[in-house]
Protein backbone atom coordinates (compact mmCIF):
# COMPACT_ATOMS: atom_id res chain seq x y z
CA UNK A 1 0.00 0.00 0.00
CA UNK A 2 1.19 3.47 -0.86
CA UNK A 3 -0.03 6.84 0.41
CA UNK A 4 -1.96 9.23 -1.83
CA UNK A 5 -0.06 12.48 -2.42
CA UNK A 6 -3.25 14.55 -1.96
CA UNK A 7 -5.36 13.01 0.81
CA UNK A 8 -2.78 10.70 2.51
CA UNK A 9 -5.12 7.68 2.31
CA UNK A 10 -3.78 4.23 1.46
CA UNK A 11 -3.88 3.36 -2.24
CA UNK A 12 -3.36 -0.15 -3.60
CA UNK A 13 -0.40 0.25 -5.94
CA UNK A 14 -0.06 -2.23 -8.81
CA UNK A 15 2.97 -4.46 -9.31
CA UNK A 16 5.91 -2.37 -10.55
CA UNK A 17 6.04 -4.16 -13.92
CA UNK A 18 2.30 -3.70 -14.57
CA UNK A 19 2.49 -0.71 -16.93
CA UNK A 20 -1.24 -0.63 -17.67
CA UNK A 21 -2.06 -0.65 -13.96
CA UNK A 22 0.20 2.36 -13.36
CA UNK A 23 -1.34 4.17 -16.31
CA UNK A 24 -4.82 4.13 -14.76
CA UNK A 25 -3.83 4.54 -11.09
CA UNK A 26 -6.13 6.91 -9.21
CA UNK A 27 -6.97 7.42 -5.56
CA UNK A 28 -10.36 5.86 -4.71
CA UNK A 29 -11.01 8.54 -2.06
CA UNK A 30 -10.21 11.83 -3.83
CA UNK A 31 -10.00 10.61 -7.48
CA UNK A 32 -6.56 12.18 -7.97
CA UNK A 33 -4.58 10.70 -10.87
CA UNK A 34 -1.32 9.35 -9.48
CA UNK A 35 2.01 8.09 -10.76
CA UNK A 36 5.10 6.58 -9.18
CA UNK A 37 8.02 8.80 -8.21
CA UNK A 38 11.37 7.68 -9.52
CA UNK A 39 13.44 6.25 -6.66
CA UNK A 40 16.42 8.57 -6.12
CA UNK A 41 18.54 6.00 -4.33
CA UNK A 42 18.57 3.53 -7.23
CA UNK A 43 21.37 5.09 -9.31
CA UNK A 44 23.89 5.49 -6.44
CA UNK A 45 23.20 1.95 -5.25
CA UNK A 46 23.79 0.51 -8.71
CA UNK A 47 27.09 2.40 -8.91
CA UNK A 48 28.09 0.96 -5.54
CA UNK A 49 27.05 -2.50 -6.78
CA UNK A 50 29.52 -2.29 -9.68
CA UNK A 51 32.26 -1.08 -7.35
CA UNK A 52 31.69 -4.17 -5.22
CA UNK A 53 32.43 -6.37 -8.23
CA UNK A 54 35.98 -4.99 -8.24
CA UNK A 55 36.25 -5.39 -4.45
CA UNK A 56 35.42 -9.07 -4.74
CA UNK A 57 38.57 -9.72 -6.75
CA UNK A 58 40.94 -8.64 -3.95
CA UNK A 59 40.70 -11.80 -1.88
CA UNK A 60 38.40 -14.23 -0.13
CA UNK A 61 37.45 -11.94 2.78
CA UNK A 62 36.74 -9.03 0.46
CA UNK A 63 34.67 -11.30 -1.79
CA UNK A 64 32.57 -12.41 1.19
CA UNK A 65 32.08 -8.80 2.28
CA UNK A 66 31.15 -7.80 -1.28
CA UNK A 67 28.57 -10.59 -1.51
CA UNK A 68 26.95 -9.60 1.79
CA UNK A 69 26.78 -5.96 0.70
CA UNK A 70 25.35 -6.96 -2.70
CA UNK A 71 22.55 -8.89 -1.00
CA UNK A 72 21.82 -5.88 1.23
CA UNK A 73 21.71 -3.58 -1.82
CA UNK A 74 19.37 -5.98 -3.60
CA UNK A 75 17.01 -6.04 -0.61
CA UNK A 76 16.97 -2.21 -0.42
CA UNK A 77 16.20 -1.94 -4.15
CA UNK A 78 13.45 -4.55 -3.84
CA UNK A 79 11.87 -2.68 -0.93
CA UNK A 80 12.02 0.57 -2.95
CA UNK A 81 10.07 -1.07 -5.77
CA UNK A 82 7.52 -2.74 -3.49
CA UNK A 83 6.76 0.43 -1.46
CA UNK A 84 6.65 3.21 -4.09
CA UNK A 85 6.11 6.87 -3.36
CA UNK A 86 3.29 8.46 -5.35
CA UNK A 87 2.97 11.90 -6.89
CA UNK A 88 0.25 13.70 -8.84
CA UNK A 89 0.21 12.99 -12.55
CA UNK A 90 0.64 16.12 -14.64
CA UNK A 91 -2.26 16.86 -16.98
CA UNK A 92 -1.51 16.46 -20.69
CA UNK A 93 -0.51 19.68 -22.45
CA UNK A 94 -3.14 21.62 -24.38
CA UNK A 95 -2.80 21.37 -28.16
CA UNK A 96 -1.53 24.47 -29.92
CA UNK A 97 -3.80 23.93 -32.94
CA UNK A 98 -7.37 22.75 -32.53
CA UNK A 99 -9.26 20.96 -35.27
CA UNK A 100 -12.86 22.17 -35.31
CA UNK A 101 -14.75 19.82 -37.61
CA UNK A 102 -18.31 20.92 -36.78
CA UNK A 103 -17.50 24.61 -36.48
CA UNK A 104 -18.25 27.32 -39.07
CA UNK A 105 -15.94 27.43 -42.07
CA UNK A 106 -14.13 30.69 -42.88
Amino acid sequence: MAKCAVCEHDVAAPFFLNVDGWRWLACPHCAARLERKNPRILVPLMGFWFALLALGRLGHRFATLAEVLMVAIFVVILVQFMRPELQLRKPPPKPEIELKINGPSN
